[in-house]
């Protein structure tokens, strides 16, 4: 409920934001008309845009699996619309000229009779709102969570939370556009089609559609920003992390107090749903797998977290397997390159992993267990009810002595207790698609297009910048020249990017490190340079020690990154 009251705030709020400001101009002269009969075009157009935000999203949600899809496409359609209304109010008396000559007004006369006081007036205001969908919809940090974190885990949810954002922005937009109007409309000049005023509002669309267009919008909003007393985005981001401690609490306390290491009631555990391209095993089905005690891993292969927690599974399925443990791999993809099975066969071979995987692609298994981390485990045992959780790395032989009570053994533990390799202060896991980015300082700010970045020369602990050009997508950035590169001042011992080429060869990223820590590469690096290969982890530094370092990254132009992850 709380995530629902945010949403619609977020969608208030978001007329407020730097990248929505430089467009009320849209907005206002967009609604304003000369004809009594055509109140309605405020409405019209902040529906529309409701409309297209979001359609725009649920193209974002389809496009995760159409990696070569450019977001650039979606600016030049939004650019070119405004560009086309723009050019129709500058020079109105050309375009009714351009109708005669090639003969519509005759052939649609019968139609626009009727089409002029019904449906054909309002063409101008539903495009208008169509083509802004897309820039207003980068605006909001709750729109951006919404996108990255609920609709991959429950589309409907997802759907929910869009709406009540949608409905937000369209009652804010709606007060805005009608006051507007309501102002403007007392001038006679100013509602009249030919008059210098509309003329002057379609050289504003022309110019946004261009700015759009170029990419250049980011710089009006990084001004806007810069001047604004206020920063809305912050409110957002308070709202939204009590909604995430609301649901950690949530999570605590349907956990219960036990004397042994069974940590959550008897539940039935939900059937795997929608899973796919098994690995190691013909499909299986928890029912067929009665009897026998179950751990469900849910695992992607690029993630640090789960590669590291892959020898203890593999160890506890060789151990135990003869013993009725049965092993599911259950590979939920994070990033689009995941949705490959020849990729997730490759790493089931590298990683060594013999216990069954199967793709989880649609989210749908992720899904009906509610899950919401890489690495989770989850124990059912003979009677198919779930008796035990663990979420992320850690609790190893806690989650061995939870396998032997199921099994009803007692043996010597094979896993260790050890801790998750995380130092002091480390720095946090930071992707660089501008769905979840973070951290990020530099010119101009990160939106979803391409441009030509200048780094910033003082970076404190956890922040990265970028120079050279780079094209910005919502899961990636991707060099767009054989000069870019991206430098991070990180705190940690191990250091790990996750990256693709857009080519079929290997690319040559180099890797730079301070004198003092010359020579400390991963174990993926030889001589300062990291070959990009495939789609997956590579791990590009190991300090002796965890501490603050800068790692730079020389970037060459079709090689995509998109996360770094750490470790002590």
């Amino acid at each position: 409920m709380l995530l629902l009251i945010i949403s619609f705030l977020a969608g208030l709020l978001t007329i407020l934001a730097p990248c929505v400001l430089p467009l009320l101009p849209v907005i206002v002269g967009g609604s304003v008309s000369s004809k009594s009969k055509e109140r309605a075009r405020p409405y019209v157009i902040a529906i529309s845009l409701a409309g297209s935000i979001i359609i725009f999203t649920l193209l974002l949600k389809v496009s995760t699996l159409l990696v070569d899809l450019s977001p650039n496409v979606l600016n030049y359609i939004s650019g070119s619309i405004l560009i086309a209304l723009g050019v129709v109010a500058i020079a109105p008396e050309v375009w009714e000229k351009f109708i005669i000559v090639l003969n519509w007004q005759a052939a649609s006369q019968r139609l626009l009779g009727k089409g002029e006081r019904n449906k054909g007036k309002y063409a101008g205001p539903i495009l208008i709102g169509v083509a802004l969908g897309p820039v207003f919809a980068s605006c909001s940090p709750t729109y951006a969570f919404i996108l990255a974190s609920v609709l991959p885990h429950s589309f409907l949810s997802g759907l929910i939370y869009l709406a009540a954002y949608s409905i937000g922005l369209v009652l804010a937009l709606l007060l805005l556009s009608l006051a507007g109007r309501k102002i403007v409309s007392k001038f006679a000049w100013a509602v009249d089609t030919h008059s210098i005023f509309r003329r002057f509002v379609g050289v504003i669309f022309v110019i946004i559609g261009i700015a759009i267009i170029a990419g250049q919008e980011v710089k009006i909003e990084t001004w806007v920003g810069n001047h604004l007393p206020f920063d809305e985005t912050k409110i957002e981001q308070v709202l939204l992390q009590k909604q995430n401690k609301s649901t950690l609490l949530h999570k605590l306390t349907s956990a219960i107090t036990a004397t042994n290491v069974l940590n959550v009631q008897p539940t039935p555990a939900p059937k795997f749903e929608g899973l796919t391209n098994w690995i190691n095993s013909p499909p299986l089905s928890l029912s067929q797998l009665r009897g026998n005690v179950v751990l469900v891993d849910f695992w992607t292969y690029s993630c640090i977290n789960c590669i590291r927690s892959i020898p203890y599974v593999e160890k506890w399925y060789q151990t135990y397997h003869d013993k009725g443990l049965v092993v599911v791999g259950v590979n939920t993809p994070e990033f689009a390159f995941e949705h490959n099975p020849a990729n997730v066969e490759a790493a089931v071979k590298q990683d060594g992993i013999t216990y069954p995987v199967a793709l989880d692609n649609s989210y749908d298994t992720w899904n009906a267990y509610d899950n919401d981390s890489w690495p989770a485990d989850y124990l059912i045992d003979k009677n198919g009810d779930i008796r035990y959780v663990n979420l992320g790395e850690g609790n190893y032989s806690t989650t061995e002595k939870a396998i032997q009570e199921l099994l009803g053994i007692n043996q010597p533990l094979q896993t260790p207790i050890s801790d998750v390799p995380v130092s002091q202060n480390q720095t946090p896991e930071t992707y660089f698609g501008t769905n979840r980015s973070q951290n990020y300082l530099g010119s101009p700010t990160l939106a979803d297009g391409t441009y030509v970045f200048t780094a910033n020369t003082s970076l404190q602990s956890n922040n990265w910048t970028l120079g050279g050009s780079w094209e910005i997508n919502p899961e990636y950035i991707t060099s767009e020249s054989n000069n870019s590169n991206l430098t991070f001042r990180v705190t940690a011992k191990d250091v790990y990017v996750v990256a693709g080429s857009l080519n079929n060869g290997n690319e040559s990223v180099g890797v730079d490190l301070p004198s003092d820590d010359a020579g400390q590469y991963g174990s993926d690096v030889n001589g300062g340079v990291v070959s990009v290969s495939g789609s997956k982890l590579y791990h590009i530094v190991s300090l002796d020690k965890s501490g603050n370092t800068t790692v730079m990254l020389s970037v060459p132009k079709g090689v995509s990154l998109y996360t770094f992850t750490f470790g002590s």
